[in-house]
């Protein structure tokens, strides 16, 4: 893999889908979120919902999807995420699961499965 976090996709989708019971708090030892740059763009996959209520029901009809929790994928402003109110432009695709998400994100011609060991892709930072 090109990147220090995951040592095989099969990592990644372990980690993008544990949770866990025990974790100190939300956030512990999970991972809910990462960005990362792929051909000199910044992009966030989260599974938080980042927009209001409102906003996030105009993303959800923009992809034709019922208003619902999904894997959200998104282009970044810049490199560091920096909280900001994401409008419906700026997202590439809501999805059901890891797998919908590793086989339907398709950035540049490339397949999420493909970006993440990619040695082009950079992952900035999980949470």
């Amino acid at each position: 893999m090109a990147n220090a976090y995951f040592n095989n996709i099969s990592e990644f989708i372990d980690e993008f889908t544990k949770t866990d019971a025990y974790a100190p708090n939300l956030y512990g030892s999970i991972i809910w979120g990462m960005e990362f740059a792929f051909h000199g763009k910044f992009f966030r996959v989260t599974r938080d919902q980042s927009a209001d209520d409102e906003t996030y029901a105009l993303i959800c009809r923009k992809f034709h999807k019922p208003t619902m929790h999904y894997i959200e994928v998104y282009r970044l402003p810049r490199e560091y995420y920096v909280p900001f109110n994401p409008t419906p432009d700026v997202y590439l695709g809501l999805y059901d699961d890891v797998n919908d998400l590793l086989d339907h994100c398709i950035i540049d011609e490339k397949t999420h499965r493909e970006i993440i060991p990619s040695e082009k892709t950079r992952i900035t930072s999980l949470d």
